[in-house]
């Protein structure tokens, strides 16, 4: 036993399978060692993509790990972090560093900064739970375990850096790991519960809105149950969509401030409470700022505090306030005022293609809507994640998309890690536009080598779609690839769409894939065709 096969036998047992990462000098002796244990490795084409496909597979699995060398690997794997960071994704980086004679004597070395080896730590201090240098063999398991604590209790990145020497040091085999129990006010819990309750019982409309946060602690079920209870009616907004909801019966459909449908926003916004639970009250999340909520409307219940109109709670984590909310609530009928499934894409809507018809954005996911099925993961990118705001997702179909740091790319990379964690028999579909697909999209060729029979839909509009409705220019114009080319060089298959016949006859194809390697559909749709949501939230931030 040695720090590195502790620590990958930490990994193993909190259920990480494949850890993410690319060797380099100062972190070999940890691959070795990762190559005779029970983690596989699994390699991406670069550290930043390395960090998306660990987030992508933590969102699934609850945690998720990416291994780099010292200086530029774990430099480059920073935006991937800082991603994680803002939308609480636990993941764990390992850097490799130089020998700790290096560390003490800051010898000029390749990868490192004159006198600044300590630039790394510093930097990822800001973006984690914990950032540690292990240069203490002697409590080097003593200091992973506590990271991992953190991490998980928090939902947080943490980031350790391992000297070569120290990764190979003898230690002692793991004990039993112990949960840090997070930080709870029992008054504090008992003074929130009691304050929405009383706000609940004594106003006329009430709505919940869950978010992100209740991913990230396996919340779901008592989200419904909650709602099965009281008769509450729910929304489901772009950051944290709540895909676990959108066919209940009480899911009004997607708010987003002025990107909402009429109904659905009109219904909310004229709420006594909207009781949001863990949602980043956030510009994207409200639609630009458009929503029109007041401080006396809203209950955020967020990152363990609770802010009402008479007051603000802290330490109060979201499961204990959702147990009490269950059981100082009484039992209620769901209004029949309110809107059902108010999206812009609809499952009762029925769908039929006009063959000849050329192919638009509003079209396009009016389809999708109807080719998901329960058991997908969809991992979606900036604009296309956006327009999925709007989509209403069956039951059982899992949603990926990092909607609050919004640093394009991120999907892709995710979905090509979300195939590593699904379980058999699960679809992984991605839905890229061309701009974001360029930033990661060398991770094509390493879902034909591990033989990921994703399937990668490309929303080619020439560009940056996005930004060109913000403020249009020539720097929103992209190279035009081939895209349907490239996963036949990779080791795929690829197919191109203009029309609704020719995406009906790619979608039968994809029905029925099982690979080798991904299938990648090229979806050609006007520059300028956007839903009216994204055109909305665009002229805010224009504005």
């Amino acid at each position: 036993m040695n720090v590195s096969a502790y620590l990958l036998q930490r990994l193993k047992s909190l259920g990480v399978d494949h850890l993410f990462g690319i060797p380099g000098d100062f972190i070999l002796p940890f691959f070795q060692i990762m190559n005779d244990s029970d983690v596989e490795h699994i390699a991406s084409c670069n550290e930043l993509n390395a960090g998306y496909a660990a987030d992508g597979y933590a969102r699934l699995r609850g945690l998720g790990a990416a291994a780099v060398t010292y200086g530029p690997g774990a430099f480059s794997i920073v935006n991937a972090v800082a991603g994680a960071y803002a939308e609480s994704v636990p993941l764990v980086i390992i850097s490799g560093g130089p020998t700790t004679r290096d560390y003490a004597r800051q010898s000029v070395l390749h990868h490192t900064l004159p006198n600044k080896y300590n630039a790394s730590v510093k930097i990822f201090s800001q973006i984690t739970a914990c950032a540690a240098v292990l240069d203490d063999p002697a409590t080097a398991t003593r200091d992973i375990d506590e990271a991992l604590r953190l991490c998980l209790s928090q939902h947080k990145p943490v980031y350790l850096e391992i000297p070569t020497d120290v990764q190979v040091h003898a230690c002692s085999a793991p004990p039993a790991f112990a949960p840090l129990p997070p930080l709870r006010d029992e008054e504090a819990i008992a003074g929130a519960v009691r304050d929405i309750a009383q706000r609940i019982r004594g106003g006329e409309r009430t709505v919940i809105i869950p978010g992100h946060e209740v991913h990230r602690s396996g919340l779901q079920d008592k989200v419904l149950a909650l709602l099965d209870k009281t008769g509450l009616p729910a929304a489901s907004m772009f950051i944290g969509k709540a895909d676990f909801l959108e066919e209940h019966p009480q899911c009004i459909g997607a708010y987003q401030g002025a990107g909402s449908l009429p109904q659905a926003r009109a219904y909310i916004e004229q709420a006594d409470t909207v009781l949001f639970l863990g949602v980043v009250l956030s510009d994207f999340n409200l639609g630009g700022f458009t929503a029109e909520l007041s401080s006396q409307q809203i209950v955020s219940a967020l990152d363990q505090q609770v802010q009402t109109a008479g007051g603000t709670y802290s330490d109060v984590p979201l499961p204990d306030l959702l147990d009490g909310l269950l059981d100082a609530l009484p039992p209620g009928t769901a209004d029949t005022r309110a809107p059902v499934h108010a999206f812009s894409h609809q499952l009762r809507v029925p769908y039929r293609a006009e063959t000849d018809a050329a192919l638009t954005n509003k079209r396009f996911y009016d389809r999708i809507a109807h080719f998901l099925r329960a058991g997908d993961i969809v991992a979606a990118d900036a604009g296309c994640a956006v327009n999925c705001t709007q989509v209403q997702l069956a039951d059982g179909v899992t949603f990926l998309a990092a909607c609050y740091w919004a640093s394009i790319g991120m999907g892709f990379a995710a979905a090509f890690g979300a195939c590593l964690a699904a379980r058999p028999g699960q679809r992984v579909i991605a839905l890229e536009g061309d701009g974001s697909f360029q930033m990661t999209a060398q991770e094509l060729s390493s879902m034909a080598r591990y033989d990921c029979p994703a399937i990668v839909f490309v929303v080619n509009n020439k560009g940056y779609t996005a930004e060109r409705l913000i403020h249009d220019g020539p720097f929103n114009d992209i190279a035009q690839w081939r895209y349907h080319k490239l996963a036949e060089v990779f080791g795929g298959s690829g197919l191109e769409v203009r029309t609704e016949g020719e995406l009906e006859a790619a979608l039968e194809r994809a029905d029925h894939y099982s690979g080798p390697g991904p299938l990648l559909i090229e979806v050609h749709i006007d520059p300028w065709d956007a839903s009216e949501g994204f055109i909305l939230m665009s002229e805010k931030l224009r504005s």
